[in-house]
């Protein structure tokens, strides 16, 4: 049997066209595939114990990017005060999208954090950066976020100019790979899904544009490229049952009841 080079990308194009249209993409509020609705739900990065150490000798300020949070734990060390111990960024999710089966495979959420370095010699030149609405990628084990910063000297990997600003926005912007990810992924029915991803490793464009944005020199660049762990990210999906049918009619002659009462009351007022 023959095969024309239309026919073949007749066929390519169908398969494309079934696999593109067994992923859906559901926002918060909507239903799913299956009638359940997408109630919402948390994406919560925990920094590694390395990451907060290159924050820390940086003397990096993270502050929350609405409409996430963020947590920050002090451990005191006498006689020198307290040291930060613990840094945590919670965002609310947007949306998923799913395979066929109600597996999960993208998880969106919105804000997240800005990190501000001051101005410290041999460290850095005084810059800021913000990583917000990431997008993780189950099937590929990536994430994208939108960053933030002046990344003049992203292309070399050093920092940007200083003395000036030019600030620009990445969305998409390929961030980290993961290694593992535990937990259901597949949404089948009513209930919270909690899954956990750890083993964040950044890419190498990822680590160039930090160190532009933060304008990292020297000890700076080296303390964050000791970093091999950023952290992990814990999620709960949060999926509502679909109302049984007597709760609709229940519904219905509620409304009906409020509308004869209306009409009571105005004949009253006649």
């Amino acid at each position: 049997m023959q095969y024309t080079l239309k026919t073949l990308a007749a066929a390519a194009a169908l398969t494309i066209a079934g696999v593109a249209s067994a992923q859906t993409t559901t926002t918060v509020g909507n239903a799913l595939p299956d009638g359940t609705t997408l109630e919402g739900g948390t994406g919560t990065l925990s920094f590694s114990s390395s990451l907060i150490t290159a924050l820390n000798v940086g003397k990096v300020v993270v502050k929350a990017a609405a409409p996430a949070t963020v947590v920050e734990t002090l451990t005191p060390r006498p006689p020198f005060g307290s040291t930060r111990t613990g840094v945590s960024a919670s965002a609310p999710i947007t949306s998923v999208v799913t395979g066929a089966a109600g597996e999960v495979l993208t998880v969106n959420t919105a804000g997240g954090a800005i990190q501000t370095a001051g101005v410290l010699e041999g460290v850095s030149l005084g810059g800021s950066l913000s990583v917000t609405n990431l997008s993780v990628d189950l099937t590929n084990k990536r994430i994208y976020a939108s960053i933030t910063g002046d990344f003049r000297g992203a292309a070399a990997g050093e920092a940007a100019p200083y003395g000036s600003d030019q600030i620009t926005t990445i969305n998409d912007f390929y961030l980290w790979d993961f290694a593992n990810i535990s937990g259901p992924t597949t949404l089948q029915g009513a209930g919270s899904y909690n899954n956990s991803i750890t083993g964040l490793t950044i890419t190498q464009s990822g680590f160039n544009h930090f160190v532009s944005a933060l304008r990292l020199v020297d000890l700076g660049v080296t303390t964050l490229r000791n970093v091999t762990d950023y952290g992990s990210i814990n999620s709960t999906i949060n999926v509502a049952a679909v109302p049984e049918p007597s709760t609709y009619a229940m519904a219905i002659a509620g409304l009906a009841l409020v509308g004869v009462a209306a009409r009571r009351a105005r004949k009253q007022q006649a």
